[in-house]
């Protein structure tokens, strides 16, 4: 930021100017200041109230070098960031159907020294499945035929290997949780025309809601 003269526009320079220390470029980094941390996290949504979500890609906002994300979307969007070869339908990662990739970091993180090393680093085990597990466990058994149900409901509509990675990822969570999804969905039959994802059963439903319907009072 160079300050070299006064705003020629004061509502499109100062009042839709949007500071935040969440907003930072390579090289920088935070301090050990508990409030600065805590204001970080709460700035940057502060602004997206204030001023709209995508209020970085106003100009006075905006960077200067053009930044790869994959932030899509939202009141006020005019810039489409979409990399080359990407899937215009997939804007997180990992994806298996074409999504960005996380870029190699060329430098190395800030590690102050605060009684040791501070540093940011994969643990040896990590467990990204567990908390999901104990939370299927402890459902009643209504419930977990309720969360089959929906989910193989929903799945049906959707590709083989999208259906096998999904499976994966319930069997890691816990065993009976990927088998009885990937048994609900060898079972499932499309006896009805195909509707919106999740609605496999949206003509039953209908033809119910009109049998138990009765007519409404006049006014």
């Amino acid at each position: 930021m160079v300050l070299n003269k006064n705003p020629e526009n004061y509502f499109a320079e100062v009042e839709q100017v949007a500071f935040g220390t969440g907003v930072l470029v390579d090289g920088l980094d935070f301090s050990a200041d508990k409030l600065l941390q805590g204001r970080t996290f709460s700035y940057s949504d502060t602004q997206r109230y204030r001023v709209g979500p995508n209020y970085l890609q106003l100009p006075i906002n905006a960077p200067k070098k053009h930044i790869a994300t994959n932030q899509r979307d939202g009141q006020m969007e005019y810039h489409v960031d979409q990399g080359k070869g990407q899937n215009p339908h997939v804007n997180y990662e990992p994806s298996i159907l074409g999504g960005l990739k996380e870029a190699n970091q060329d430098g190395k993180d800030h590690r102050p020294f605060v009684e040791g090393e501070v540093k940011r680093e994969a643990i040896d085990r990590p467990n990204n499945f567990g908390q999901a597990g104990e939370t299927y466990r402890r459902f009643n058994d209504w419930e977990r035929e309720e969360l089959i149900k929906n989910l193989v409901n929903t799945l049906a509509t959707c590709q083989k290997d999208i259906q096998d990675q999904m499976i994966e990822n319930f069997t890691k969570a816990d065993p009976d949780y990927g088998k009885r999804v990937a048994d609900g969905l060898k079972a499932f039959k499309q006896e009805e025309p195909s509707g919106p994802i999740g609605s496999t059963g949206a003509a039953q439903a209908v033809n119910e809601a009109i049998n138990k319907s009765t007519p409404s009072d006049p006014y």
